[in-house]
């Protein structure tokens, strides 16, 4: 690693040296977060075709935002809906500044087409069947009570019948799906070579720096797992100081140097139930946990790949900063973080109940679930996804603004209901889907996401000893209606203290609290919050003694 670091002052024979070491991987978290169900079944002539007639439209290599929608819901073939449009550009767009560094307003077609071949790699989506359930959270609901809510979008409400879907095998971060994603890559490696030299009918005898480098999207490669280069050409030694090189040369080196990096994406189906971060990468498995309350201690080092995958009927609080955050599989379990960087990605999960600050947030293949959110993007509702409650971040946590800073990241007003706008690109009945792509969402027919309602909504508190700031003191960042109703109902709560400090009987104030106390404990049978309560003091227990 030192050598690598000081290649500038060792001779040439010494770089050749350095250079012959390397090793090649494919890039997980861009599977993991980048590849997503809309109404196209990508395959590689489809891909192919694609990107000729969007190149064949656009004068230059390059195009914006506006023109990308325009030109790929009408002209391109296949076509795309504006929202998979939308979903396509967000997404794409965040995965290109977080791992080549490049932000701009215009994209490389190149870029997009690198990212659309990916979406071939189909691997099992489960998607499970259950009624939603229409609690008084669903805002706003089938019929409305009382005098008009204010609401921070009008939220389409669901009546559509439910789709039964075939039972499929979970994705997981096995040991299978490496060796699946690795078998995927080196099959279509030519397509990816033949997108990154825009050769779309035939592939190109050779293949030069500069054209190979667009590959760093989606792999990667160092003198060590822990060591990535800066362009991944510097990762294949074949190449090593030359302009171009021919293809099947070039292949052969690939195939000779790739393999899976299985200390940044260590299996998920471990024998173990937690994996610990490992080392600098910090990547954190936590894996087929069940009935339990899991909370991580707040570290220095940050998260690089979180993924919760498996668990079930769980309580999970993550409190350092994540960069990406993959959910997977996972059933009845109450999920709260801090902040994530980059990609929050959820994926085949039911009931369950997801508390984040995200730069951008993405569900696929998820039912009956809640979302809790500040997002610098519009959340990106894809696949057989159906029965989501959508509300405003609201995480009480003393230590989150810093760990927001640390994520490049504020509770900033100007985003204060990003999270209401969501692009909902689902396969759902064609009324569903045009309902959410026209903006005509007040329409019965869309059963997709609604809002939980304000009077319902109720701030979430990260359990510490001894926090560093009141929770009072902790500032929530909420539209309008959110915090008038919070407010109103704090002051409710003050009012029913004053009330009981007004008894001036002993024996009258002693059986209010002994009811308020019985109430409570029922409250925490029925809901098993109990096993949460004894769950969190073993936990305290355990942090009091010092990290091993």
């Amino acid at each position: 690693a030192c050598a690598f670091v000081c290649a500038a002052a060792t001779s040439p024979l010494q770089h050749r040296a350095i250079a012959m070491s390397r090793v090649l991987w494919v890039r997980s978290e861009v599977f993991d977060h980048g590849v997503f169900n809309t109404s196209v079944r990508w395959t590689v002539p489809k891909v192919l075709e694609f990107l000729g007639s969007l190149r064949a439209i656009t004068p230059v290599m390059s195009i914006s935002q506006a023109k990308w929608i325009e030109v790929t819901t009408t002209r391109c073939k296949p076509t795309l809906t504006e929202t998979e449009a939308a979903a396509y550009w967000h997404v794409f767009a965040v995965l290109q500044q977080a791992v080549l560094g490049t932000m701009s307003d215009w994209f490389d077609i190149r870029i997009m087409g690198l990212l659309l071949l990916c979406q071939v790699f189909s691997p099992h989506r489960v998607t499970r069947t259950d009624a939603f359930a229409k609690t008084g959270e669903m805002w706003p609901g089938h019929e409305r009570s009382g005098g008009p809510v204010s609401s921070p979008r009008h939220s389409p409400r669901g009546s559509s019948p439910r789709v039964a879907a075939s039972a499929q095998t979970p994705l997981t971060r096995g040991r299978d799906t490496a060796g699946a994603l690795l078998g995927f890559f080196r099959q279509h490696l030519g397509y990816y070579l033949q997108i990154a030299c825009f050769a779309l009918s035939a592939e190109p005898a050779t293949v030069s720096v500069e054209d190979f480098d667009l590959l760093g999207l989606v792999l990667c490669g160092g003198p060590s797992f822990r060591n990535p280069a800066k362009r991944v050409s510097e990762a294949v030694p074949e190449l090593f100081g030359k302009r171009s090189m021919p293809l099947k040369d070039l292949r052969k080196a690939i195939e000779k140097g790739l393999i899976w990096n299985s200390e940044a994406y260590p299996p998920g189906d471990q024998s173990h139930p937690v994996a610990p971060p490992g080392g600098s990468l910090g990547s954190l498995n936590v894996t087929s946990l069940t009935k339990t309350t899991w909370f991580q201690r707040a570290s220095v080092t940050p998260v690089e790949f979180l993924n919760i995958t498996g668990c079930n009927d769980c309580a999970i609080y993550v409190t350092s900063r994540v960069r990406y955050c993959l959910i997977a599989g996972c059933h009845e379990c109450t999920i709260i973080m801090s902040a994530v960087s980059t990609l929050c990605s959820i994926q085949n999960c039911e009931k369950i109940s997801v508390h984040v600050a995200a730069h951008c947030f993405k569900m696929e293949n998820s039912i009956d679930s809640s979302a809790f959110l500040y997002c610098h993007l519009p959340p990106v509702l894809t696949g057989d996804t159906r029965g989501i409650k959508l509300a405003p971040y609201n995480v009480l946590y003393s230590q989150n603004t810093s760990v927001l800073q640390s994520a490049g990241m504020r509770l900033d007003p100007e985003y204060v209901d990003v999270w209401a706008h969501p692009v909902c690109c689902t396969l759902a009945s064609p009324d569903e889907t045009l309902g959410g792509r026209s903006g005509c969402l007040d329409e019965p027919n869309h059963s997709t996401y609604h809002f939980v309602h304000p009077s319902n909504f109720q701030p979430v508190i990260v359990p510490e000893a001894r926090p560093q700031a009141p929770s009072a003191a902790v500032q929530l960042c909420l539209p309008q209606t959110y915090d008038d109703a919070l407010r109103a109902k704090n002051e409710e709560m003050r009012s029913f203290h004053r009330l009981l400090a007004e008894i001036g009987d002993e024996t009258k104030k002693r059986r209010a609290q002994q009811a308020i106390q019985g109430h409570f404990r029922d409250w925490l049978q029925s809901t098993g919050k109990s096993r949460q309560l004894a769950d969190l003091a073993r936990l305290e227990q355990q942090q009091r003694q010092p990290p091993q």
